[in-house]
């Protein structure tokens, strides 16, 4: 614990620093101990929500270039899809069938 010794504090404001003491029924120390206390936690809890605030931020930027990596790897695979049902000289539609039949999967599910 610390002693804290405060001078030269306005007379109407200790005023209202008593009456308030009074009416919660604890001393001036009391009070003014606790808003000095509620005031810590307060900036504590401010400066965790800036923590918060800025970690959710770098989770947004990193979703946000998984969800353009995913998007572009999707686009590759459907061009490599093409491609490919070309040089086989198969129709692109009908390798849904062909991959259902051979592993066992539903692509309308998938997709």
């Amino acid at each position: 614990m610390m002693d804290i010794l405060l001078r030269r504090i306005d007379a109407s404001a200790m005023k209202i620093i008593d009456e308030k003491a009074k009416n919660n029924r604890m001393t001036r120390n009391e009070l003014l101990k606790h808003h000095i206390e509620d005031l810590a936690q307060f900036n504590g809890v401010k400066r965790a929500e800036k923590e918060l605030d800025s970690t959710l931020s770098r989770v947004g930027d990193a979703l946000e270039i998984t969800y353009n990596r995913l998007d572009q790897l999707e686009k590759q695979s459907m061009k490599m899809h093409l491609l490919l049902a070309t040089v086989l000289d198969i129709d692109p539609g009908e390798t849904d069938d062909y991959l259902e039949n051979m592993f066992n999967i539903n692509m309308k599910e998938m997709n």
